[in-house]
């Protein structure tokens, strides 16, 4: 039995990755610093802190997903007794995927550690395949096989995140997240690969808790509107148990899930910011300021 065997480009190798996450950690360590010698020239602020919006306000972030595999295979035995020995080896590609989310932000009073807090809910579509090349060896017969198979997993996630501003220009920032998500399987599909000797495949549990980083970009469009690409990607697992800073298997091989998203969030006027309209008061017309913040 005899599969032909697509080729796909790999966009990105986890090998990079790794290098990006803990280049991610680095800047959690210096940027404070790097932050504060650069906002010695007062900047405005990109959530006002002076009333001039609420604290709360809603967003949402459309993107997509890919599940990164590892950067280099190899071969490795799968089974041998006596005379009979089964090798193969495992290549696993990553797919695109869909993301959609929307939720709720709450500013932070004294934006020192922490500029806001989001919680919202996302669909998160998972997709990825592993092909293989085995070699089934008995007495001095040798027969060749290759396949294919993939996978297609649907979630809904519930997340948390903390998020901090580093202004670089006026209106344009950094934005670190750290966060957690608990996502649930709603629906999956498995063309599963068809091996002579196939190892025990593993796929994630229905449900699946994470902590995970997120790394952005931001633009203050508008008084109102902030817009943020963002790459965030899981760094802990605690279910299932951790198979290597965040990466989950199917088949027999692990992938990275990525999420490349674009954020919207939108800043909302405070109720009665506007000064009340002019009085008459003893023949002589009169305004009122608005009293201090108190959201």
């Amino acid at each position: 039995m005899v599969a032909l065997r697509s080729y796909k480009v790999r966009i990105l190798n986890f090998d990079a990755v790794e290098r990006f996450l803990s280049l991610v950690l680095l800047m959690m360590i210096t940027l404070p610093g790097w932050s504060q010698r650069l906002m010695q020239r007062k900047r405005p602020d990109i959530i006002p802190l002076e009333g001039q919006a609420r604290r709360g306000g809603f967003y949402f972030a459309p993107g997509v997903t890919y599940t990164l595999p590892r950067g280099k295979n190899s071969e490795e035995e799968v089974y041998r007794n006596a005379d009979t020995t089964y090798s193969a080896t495992y290549d696993p590609n990553g797919r695109l995927g869909l993301y959609l989310e929307a939720g709720w932000f709450y500013a932070t009073r004294d934006p020192v550690i922490l500029d806001y807090w989001d919680v919202g809910l996302a669909y998160k579509d998972l997709r990825g395949s592993e092909a293989f090349e085995s070699n089934y060896a008995r007495a001095d017969s040798v027969g060749t096989f290759s396949g294919e198979g993939d996978f297609a997993e649907r979630f809904v996630t519930l997340h948390v995140n903390a998020n901090k501003f580093f202004q670089v220009r006026d209106y344009q920032f950094v934005q670190l997240s750290l966060g957690a998500n608990a996502d649930y399987r709603i629906g999956s599909s498995y063309t599963v690969p068809l091996e002579p000797f196939k190892a025990q495949h593993v796929y994630p549990p229905d449900l699946i808790a994470q902590a995970h980083v997120k790394l952005g970009y931001g633009f203050k469009v508008t008084g109102k509107l902030l817009v943020i690409p963002a790459v965030e990607t899981p760094v802990f697992s605690f279910v299932p148990q951790d198979e290597g800073f965040g990466r989950l298997q199917w088949f027999n091989s692990h992938y990275r899930p990525l999420i490349l998203s674009v954020r919207f969030l939108f800043l909302r006027p405070r109720k009665g910011f506007d000064c009340p309209p002019p009085i008459k008061h003893k023949g002589q017309m009169k305004t009122y300021k608005q009293d201090g913040y108190h959201p």
